[in-house]
């Protein structure tokens, strides 16, 4: 929000309503496969193999595969049948000899009905089996240790303070002009108020991407509202003056009060000098509201608001001026930046944007919110003469700068 000097009203009440901490989701899922196991192929189980069967008996006239004995010879013998007999039994015992032989011979080369078995099988009382060690059909893997793969946790967000302190716009260096020219409208209607603060936002615009991108985050221009009247903002209510809406990234200038000291001043002896001092407080307003975007965009404003959230009295009202000052500093940066083409490298502009930063206070309003007069020149210079955002980490001064 912009310090309205002595004449021009107390400066606004505070910032926008806290609009509460910020959301977080947890870590996010691990990804990455599941650890594997690996193992041999299956395969068919071991092939049992065991004796033939039997062979059953053999073939003959007995069961022992021989030729059943001779009948026993008869009590009764006469000795007119012994030569006969005898002839009778050398007969028969020749060709049962030869039938022996005959059979003997049969043996080996005799082809049974019976199955036949290859076997190497010898009498034991221990069975035997199939070799156990034919090659697989797949190459088997060799069993290691699984090592379960494990996705460290991510690191914590950063802190508020860590947000407000640490923040890497302080580390993005110098800025470069954009050659940046103040714009020759004035202050004479609603429109052209409208052209002042929108050729300085097309200017700052060009200036701070580079540094916000350097800081880590991403660049997105503002809007502009400039109102002559009642305005309801997604912030507040209605307006009372100039100030920055994160909620719609807007910046809402109130162009009646500046057209109104424009007419004033047209009645002036010294009508150069007053409107020197209106342009120049036009132009540090419409930058010290960008600087407010700029706290968004880093994270800053949401930070600084939940800090000043979780605190009361001067120490919730001190988190505020931190804010406020450094908003006028990161403002001054630009300006001091583009000094020499927007007509501030000394004379009547300059004197008087000096005099504005020494005159503006929250002494002269009700409520300590916005930073003494004593320490607004202090912020103001730093960005003005260093152009480095470096200089406006109000949130590690001490609280006698930011009283």
């Amino acid at each position: 929000m912009s310090n309205q000097p002595p004449y021009g009203g107390p400066p606004p009440q505070g910032p926008p309503p806290y609009q509460g901490p910020p959301q977080y989701q947890g870590p996010p899922p691990q990804y990455g496969p599941p650890p594997q196991q690996y193992g041999p192929p299956p395969g068919p189980p071991p092939q049992y193999w065991g004796p033939p069967p039997p062979q059953g008996p053999g073939f003959g006239w007995g069961s022992n595969g021989f030729p059943p004995p001779p009948p026993p010879k008869k009590s009764k013998a006469g000795w007119i049948v012994l030569p006969i007999v005898g002839v009778l039994a050398g007969v028969v015992g020749l060709w049962v000899f030869g039938v022996v032989q005959k059979n003997n011979r049969q043996d080996d080369d005799y082809t049974s009905p019976q199955p036949t078995y290859t076997s190497t099988y010898s009498p034991t009382e221990e069975p035997t089996y199939a070799p156990t060690t034919a090659a697989p059909t797949r190459a088997t893997r060799p069993t290691q240790p699984t090592a379960t793969r494990t996705t460290p946790p991510p690191p914590p967000p950063p802190s508020d303070s860590d947000i407000v302190t640490k923040n890497r716009i302080y580390k993005t260096g110098v800025q470069r002009s954009v050659n940046c020219r103040e714009s020759g409208a004035r202050a004479s209607s609603a429109a052209n108020a409208r052209k002042y603060y929108a050729n300085l936002i097309v200017c700052l615009n060009r200036a701070w991407p580079q540094q916000v991108a350097l800081s880590g985050k991403t660049f997105a221009p503002p809007r502009l509202i400039a109102f002559t009247g009642p305005v309801s903002t997604p912030c507040s209510g209605n307006a009372p003056s100039s100030f920055y809406c994160s909620a719609n990234r807007t910046i809402y200038m109130d162009a009646a009060t500046d057209i109104k000291r424009y007419r004033q001043f047209l009645g002036y002896n010294n009508r150069s000098t007053a409107m020197a001092f209106l342009r120049a407080d036009m132009s540090d307003t419409v930058a010290h509201e960008y600087g407010h975007h700029l706290q968004h965009l880093t994270g800053i404003l949401r930070a600084s608001s939940n800090i000043q959230y979780d605190r009361s009295g001067d120490a919730a009202l001190q988190m505020s001026r931190r804010l406020e000052l450094q908003a006028t500093c990161l403002g001054n940066v630009f300006l001091g930046a583009n000094k020499g083409t927007y007509g501030l490298n000394g004379g009547l502009f300059k004197s008087q944007l000096d005099w504005l930063h020494a005159h503006s206070g929250d002494e002269y309003g009700t409520v300590r919110d916005h930073g003494s007069r004593e320490v607004v020149p202090r912020w103001a210079n730093a960005g003005f003469k260093t152009r480095s955002p470096a200089a406006c980490n109000t949130y590690v001064a001490a609280a006698a700068y930011v009283r």
